[in-house]
């Protein structure tokens, strides 16, 4: 019974410690009551000591599972639904570290059991890093519901990133190059890289179903492609249910990160600012500068049976590049001019694309259902064909904070 009093010590000291108590007084107390406990009170004290070791019951070793960290899913020719799967192989004596597999089936869930039929392993899905949707797949309307299972199955992880591969993804999942590491970790580096620099979004398992389902915005997705290697595209945009409508390429995604969240990771901008004289000139005149920081505010009414969004946006940032003389001592304000109306342009240019495309991946449907919700509830259900006629305007305010180490 000894041994079960000093059990009980250790399990105390250990709750003690971690509630910032005097383990080593609570354990002594714990010993003193002990000891006038009779053998039944020490059977319970012998139990309550096993509920507060930890334990795991179903442990499963790394070469007896098969965890899937990237799937996919596709349509062949026929409309056939495929998916796929690559996992790396916890073997010394396999040559070829990873397994990449694909079956034609009728659903996700159904997928499972016929992976377990060709792999090695018993196949998990907690640890998957990226999802990829082929581009065939998103010309059908009613997609979404395939993802049942990502969202009903609580042993699916919904912090997988959702991306769309222009092309087959059959391609994609055998794509193994020399120069680089594990296909899904580089394809996750890959893709948190160019998000850091804002060249696309990066929308989790849970952020695509929120997207799906708030009717004030529309989804975007990360998209890349298969080449010699694997290329980032820029963000796509889906219309509300689900189908592909348009792509931004990397430029008009920072310009729709700014909108969306102001400053976020890095980014650094070139413009065009003034004519060059010569026709073919070898030397453009550019400006690149880094954005250092985005004060935006958005004001909403509802006026002629329009929407109208006023956001202005206050931005400090810090010329990295000019190759074109100017006095910036002397005439900055001119500068900051510049920089502003073409911003301003370029803004303008961007939701015009979107409002053609019949999406609204900024959210300015949130914006009026909040300040204008009579209004928002008689389009709630159609929000991309209303905002397509509202009145946006974005007004950039740019303040230069430096000009580099150079005059």
């Amino acid at each position: 019974m000894d041994r079960v009093v000093e059990l009980w010590r250790v399990a105390i000291r250990i709750r003690a410690a971690h509630f910032g108590f005097g383990a080593d007084l609570a354990a002594a107390q714990v010993g003193k009551g002990v000891s006038g406990i009779n053998v039944f009170g020490r059977i319970l004290l012998l139990l309550g000591t096993i509920a507060l070791l930890t334990g795991c019951m179903d442990r499963i070793d790394l070469e007896d599972a098969t965890i899937t960290l990237m799937t996919g899913v596709d349509l062949d020719e026929k409309n056939e639904l495929l998916v796929y799967l690559s996992s790396p192989v916890f073997s010394k004596e396999a040559k070829d570290k990873e397994e990449e597999y694909g079956v034609k089936v009728e659903s996700l869930r159904q997928a499972r059991g016929r992976f377990d039929g060709v792999v090695t392993a018993l196949t998990l899905s907690g640890k998957i890093q990226v999802f990829v949707i082929g581009k065939k797949l998103l010309e059908h309307p009613d997609w979404f519901r395939l993802l049942d299972v990502m969202f009903r199955d609580a042993r699916f992880t919904v912090n997988a990133r959702v991306i769309i591969c222009d092309g087959p993804i059959k391609d994609l999942f055998h794509f193994s190059p020399t120069d680089k590491p594990r296909l899904p970790l580089h394809l996750t580096r890959l893709l948190d890289k160019a998000n850091q620099r804002n060249l696309t979004v990066k929308t989790t398992v849970q952020e695509f179903h929120r997207q799906m389902f708030e009717k004030g915005e529309t989804p975007v997705l990360a998209e890349i492609k298969k080449g010699k290697s694997l290329k980032v595209l820029g963000t796509a945009l889906l219309k509300q249910d689900g189908r592909y409508a348009t792509l931004l390429e990397a430029r008009d995604t920072m310009l729709l990160q700014m909108i969306r969240h102001g400053k976020q990771g890095e980014t650094s901008l070139t413009i065009p600012l003034l004519a060059n004289a010569d026709k073919h000139p070898i030397i453009k005149e550019r400006l690149t500068f880094l954005v250092n920081g985005i004060n935006r505010r958005v004001k909403t009414s509802y006026r002629n049976n329009q929407f109208q969004f006023d956001v202005k946006m206050k931005l400090r940032v810090s010329i990295s590049e000019r190759l074109f003389p100017f006095h910036m001592e002397k005439d900055y304000k001119k500068m900051e001019q510049l920089i502003s109306e073409e911003l301003r342009k370029e803004f303008a240019h961007l939701v015009k694309k979107c409002q053609e495309s019949g999406t609204d991946p900024f959210g300015f449907g949130v914006y009026a259902r909040a300040y204008e919700y009579e209004a928002w509830k008689k389009v709630k259900d159609d929000w991309p064909k209303a905002f397509a006629n509202a009145d946006v305007r974005i007004v950039p305010e740019v303040s230069i904070l430096g000009d580099g180490v150079i005059k």
